[in-house]
């Protein structure tokens, strides 16, 4: 068999060559590829990338006209909008006095990034044990290759060790295939998730200096 023959998706009968491990990775490539797609739906809608709305209104912001640009922000559909808007709105509350005010910005800000980070833990798992199940996938396998090659006694013919061992390493081939695409997009993830974190904190400080000045 070849190497195009091998790494045929079509050829459903690599998965039962590769032993029980192999479904267990296809699960997971499954589990691992539904996290990607929400979360890149998600980011979509948050329109993490687009803050140009945001900018517009803090370039006019100011603490005489908060109230009217509050409605603005409250429209836009974005994690740092939503923390501006709790920063314009305590502000202008008399029961938050300084050190609750920060603590209800602080808790606000904990929550979105919370809600971004949503799933990334499953892929993390992922990303970590898919490879470390392909090798255990691989040994179990070789342990059975050897296992025939000890019936096999005399009789040994080398079609019968390579066969049993390129099909042990199906499941390390697997474990890389879906442990590498994961480990990129959570990186990708959180890389987006700390940007957003900092611009999240600019934000606070911009929009608590900006509602300072009476125009």
């Amino acid at each position: 068999m070849n190497l195009p023959e091998i790494i045929n998706l079509n050829n459903l009968n690599l998965l039962a060559k590769g032993g029980p491990v192999m479904f267990i990775l296809l699960g997971f490539s499954i589990f691992a590829f539904s996290i990607i797609l929400v979360k890149v739906i998600q980011f979509s809608l948050s329109r993490l990338s687009k803050t140009e709305g945001i900018d517009k209104i803090l370039s006019k912001l100011n603490g005489a006209n908060a109230k009217k640009y509050l409605s603005e922000i409250q429209k836009i559909k974005n994690p740092i909008a939503r923390v501006i808007e709790v920063v314009i709105v305590t502000k202008n509350d008399r029961r938050f006095d300084k050190e609750s005010r920060e603590a209800e910005i602080s808790r606000i800000i904990s929550i979105e990034i919370r809600i971004l980070e949503n799933y990334l833990g499953g892929l993390e798992v992922v990303a970590s044990i898919s490879p470390l199940l392909g090798l255990f996938g691989t040994v179990l396998g070789m342990i059975k290759a050897f296992l025939n090659l000890e019936k096999a006694g005399a009789q040994i013919e080398p079609a019968l060790l390579a066969g049993g061992i390129w099909e042990a390493l199906l499941t390390t081939a697997f474990g890389l295939a879906i442990a590498i695409p994961a480990l990129a997009a959570y990186h990708i993830f959180e890389n987006k998730i700390s940007n957003t974190r900092d611009k999240i904190n600019d934000a606070v400080v911009r929009t608590n200096t900006l509602l300072n000045f009476k125009k």
